[in-house]
């Protein structure tokens, strides 16, 4: 097994409910190795999307440490997490989050537009091979509007590979799509940790795209079981 390219060390967090706090997350530890596929899983509300928002850095722990690829991301803020975010994670959620004006190929620079004025012809040819990888080299110039769902989550996954980040993280990624789309993009993810060496974190319900990763993590009330 390759090093840990992720480590989460008693991590905590807890967010406010009207007079409460409410503590989502309590005491989680968890190595994850690179190029590892890791599912995670369990209840709703259990914490799974939590952790994954704070391994990509959409939020910050109340406590405990998180070091990816031997960066403290306690220690980076501002610009400079910005762009640790930007290079090395890529995220996928349920709902693809594309922007209905831009194209496919615009809604897959747009990681690639948030750090540089222009796009050049490696990062073009990139984008044409992922789309045809992913079976979409005829859609690259269509809105996401005359894209099936499972083509669109297929884009989004392009779009959070066009940086060639160390790290995916999915957060049900499969949740709104119908079980044939479903099995494709679950299929597709798995194949590219596997082509690309690219560690991947889904948090999902789906038994079947769990039983496929490497390792299954069960949470269960805010900790790992």
């Amino acid at each position: 097994m390759s090093k840990a390219l992720v480590e989460v060390r008693g991590v905590s967090k807890s967010f406010r409910s009207g007079d409460h706090k409410v503590r989502v997350l309590d005491e989680v530890h968890l190595s994850v190795a690179a190029q590892e596929s890791v599912a995670i899983v369990g209840p709703s509300g259990s914490g799974k999307s939590t952790l994954l928002n704070l391994l990509g850095t959409l939020d910050q722990p109340d406590q405990g440490t998180i070091v990816i690829d031997g960066k403290n991301l306690a220690m980076m803020a501002g610009d400079e997490l910005a762009k640790f975010r930007n290079l090395n994670i890529g995220f996928v959620f349920q709902s693809h989050h594309l922007l209905p004006h831009l194209t496919v190929l615009e809604n897959i620079l747009v990681p690639v537009l948030a750090q540089a004025s222009e796009v050049g012809e490696e990062i073009l040819l990139r984008a044409t091979q992922l789309l045809q990888r992913v079976g979409l080299a005829d859609r690259e110039k269509h809105l996401p509007g005359r894209l099936s769902g499972g083509e669109r989550q297929r884009v989004a996954v392009v779009r959070a590979l066009i940086n060639q980040p160390r790290l995916i993280l999915a957060d049900e990624p499969t949740g709104a799509l119908d079980r044939v789309s479903a099995a494709e993009v679950g299929r597709l993810l798995l194949e590219l940790n596997r082509e690309h060496g690219i560690t991947l974190v889904v948090a999902t319900h789906s038994e079947e795209l769990a039983a496929r990763m490497d390792r299954i993590i069960s949470m269960e009330n805010g900790t790992l079981v």
